[in-house]
């Protein structure tokens, strides 16, 4: 906006009675010259870049679409308003100069700033707040430019928020310690300055000096006891000479201006205190549905992107394995898709993820421009270890996504609880089939009429029972001392079978000399590992009776769920085929002593 201009070029964007009053307004003020009124239902705002001399514009519609496309046009130096902060902007004077009696209608301007403040768009609106009362500040007060500064508190330096009328240079390189120069002697001490002529450098410890200031003021914005900026306007006309009546105007907008940047910080604050609270109450409502877990999660996915406004949301779990991520939940309506497809999470953030254990965080810029795109991966973990990978995509016009990716860190937290009790219930429910399954067999086991029907019986239940690829039966030769294969079954093919053989021995020779049960997590890191034996895991212990040695039971590859996992056999897996080896061997007892001599 050009303060130094006779008039502003204003665009007024919307027909209805807030346009109207605006448009009534401006009519008393040769401030403004109304270059177009738009009306958003049924023309498209793009056209407004078709007027390059445009300073203003004026949305009087309550719709956040039109705003958006508005902020999305790009402008430069052009200043988008509401209808009431336009309103109030101009009611500065009826030429463009405040009326005859200064002080009655300053009064009425901070009157009119404080009503607007309560109006519920323009509280969340603080950047338009901001720029509007520096307007009415410079305009008001009559001077040429002005700047609020907000201090870092942690550096201690201020720095410019929104500047009119000073140049582009100044406004992107001035930093200002506290206690140097005019705003940081102000910053440091909290009270106002109200300078004419030339800056004594010496004073105020400054190294900038502008000659072709005449006047300037500079107050302190205090939130309580705590300085958190500076409000300054500066005036080059000889014949506007800043006074102790303006001073005092001043430093009521600087008193404003402190409120509203409360008002926003506590506005924000609240906001972020409850969308968080909200959305994990909903979570936790969520996890603790009585239905199963895949449902909760793709509710609880679902949940979460509409919260976030987002994309799309998706729960990935983890092969340690083939260090991949497959999709598992989404809040998509084509999850069915998904899980028939088993897509795999983007390598780019499959790295990353792996690499750091930790959230990954990536935007690019929309198509539009004005707009980002924000991936969110954020790993889950249980009792240490990586098993699932929460993954939001949304599209926003931040910087950074602190609050949405403390609000996603907890939510993993609480899907990665979820998931240990949903491992730890369904092995629990796992392990009482698999026992029940065991009893069982042991009435097939012991209705074995030849030892190579119960061979089969033995074998072809130790697979089901423990989803085991393939098995291998030895019995202990007395007179040789030899381990010899009674009988053997693969889901793979016959070759398969003897390509472990001699693999399989050697683990059973051990298992008998040791007197001790194997479980073998990965078998190509073993001692045992063969170049032409594709196998992941074995489980094998030796079959004993009465201390009699009976032979051996081996198991090979836990059965994979689909095309791209692996499984290794666990602990757990060995207390089962333990208590299934002690049956076998109950069995296998009747009929070796009924062929002994």
């Amino acid at each position: 906006m050009n303060l130094k201009s006779k008039y502003h070029n204003v665009a007024i964007v919307g027909i209805n009675r807030e346009s109207a009053a605006v448009l009534s307004a401006l009519i008393d003020t040769q401030a403004a010259r109304v270059v177009r009124i738009l009306n958003e239902e049924t023309e498209d705002v793009s056209d407004l870049k078709k007027y390059p001399q445009l300073d203003i514009i004026i949305n009087t519609t309550t719709d956040v679409a039109v705003f958006q496309k508005l902020k999305k046009l790009n402008l430069e130096h052009v200043d988008i308003l509401s209808g009431l902060s336009a309103r109030i902007l101009f009611s500065t004077g009826q030429h463009g100069i405040i009326a005859s009696n200064m002080d009655e209608d300053k009064n009425k301007l901070l009157n009119s700033l404080h009503e607007i403040r309560e109006a519920i768009y323009l509280s969340k609106n603080k950047e338009e707040l901001l720029k509007l009362v520096l307007n009415v500040a410079i305009r008001s007060s009559m001077a040429d430019s002005g700047s609020i500064m907000l201090l870092d508190a942690r550096k201690r330096t201020l720095k410019i928020e929104i500047a009119e009328g000073l140049d582009k240079a100044i406004v992107a390189s001035t930093k200002q310690k506290v206690g140097k120069g005019i705003a940081g002697t102000v910053a440091k001490t909290g009270k106002p300055l109200l300078i004419k002529g030339a800056a004594d450098r010496e004073l105020y410890a400054t190294e900038l000096e502008r000659k072709e200031l005449i006047s300037s003021i500079c107050a302190p914005l205090i939130i309580g006891r705590e300085i958190v900026g500076i409000l300054s306007i500066n005036s080059t006309a000889p014949e506007r000479l800043f006074s102790e009546p303006d001073l005092r105007y001043v430093q009521n907008l600087a008193d404003f201006t402190a409120d509203i940047i409360k008002t926003s910080k506590d506005n924000e604050n609240t906001a972020t205190s409850s969308f968080s609270l909200s959305l994990l109450n909903n979570v936790r409502d969520i996890l603790a549905l009585k239905y199963s877990f895949d449902e909760r999660l793709n509710l609880l996915l679902l949940k979460t992107v509409n919260a976030f406004r987002g994309e799309i949301c998706n729960y990935y779990e983890y092969s340690a394995d083939k260090k991949v991520f497959m999709a598992k939940a989404s809040s998509s309506f084509n999850i069915k898709l998904i899980k028939g497809k088993k897509l795999k999470l983007n390598e780019f953030f499959s790295k990353q993820v792996i690499a750091t254990q930790a959230a990954v965080l990536q935007s690019v810029p929309d198509k539009d421009g004005y707009n980002k795109k924000w991936y969110i991966a954020h790993p889950v973990m249980v009792n240490g270890d990586m098993t699932g990978l929460f993954f939001l995509h949304l599209v926003s016009p931040k910087d950074a996504l602190k609050e949405e990716i403390a609000i996603i860190e907890k939510i993993a937290e609480m899907i990665g609880t979820e998931a240990n009790k949903h491992e730890e219930m369904e092995s629990i429910r796992v392990q009482s089939i698999k026992f029940s399954a065991i009893s069982e067999v042991s009435f097939d086991l012991a209705a074995a009429r030849t030892i190579n029907e119960l061979a089969n019986i033995i074998i072809s239940n130790a697979c089901i029972i423990l989803e085991a690829e393939s098995s291998i039966l030895r019995l202990y030769n007395q007179r040789t001392g030899t381990l010899e294969v009674l009988d053997s079954f693969s889901l793979k093919n016959f070759s398969h079978l003897k390509k472990l053989e001699p693999l399989d021995h050697a683990l059973c020779n051990d298992a008998v000399t040791n007197k001790n049960s194997i479980l073998i997590k990965e078998l190509d890191k073993s001692p045992y590992a063969s170049p032409d034996v594709d196998s992941q895991s074995a489980l094998c212990m030796y079959l004993e009776r009465n201390g009699r040695m009976l032979g051996t039971l081996s198991l090979y590859d836990k059965k994979s769920i689909d095309l791209f996992t692996t499984r290794s056999f666990s602990h757990k897996d060995k207390e089962i085929f333990l208590n299934f080896c002690l049956q076998a061997a109950k069995a296998l007892d009747r009929f070796i002593v009924s062929e002994t001599p």
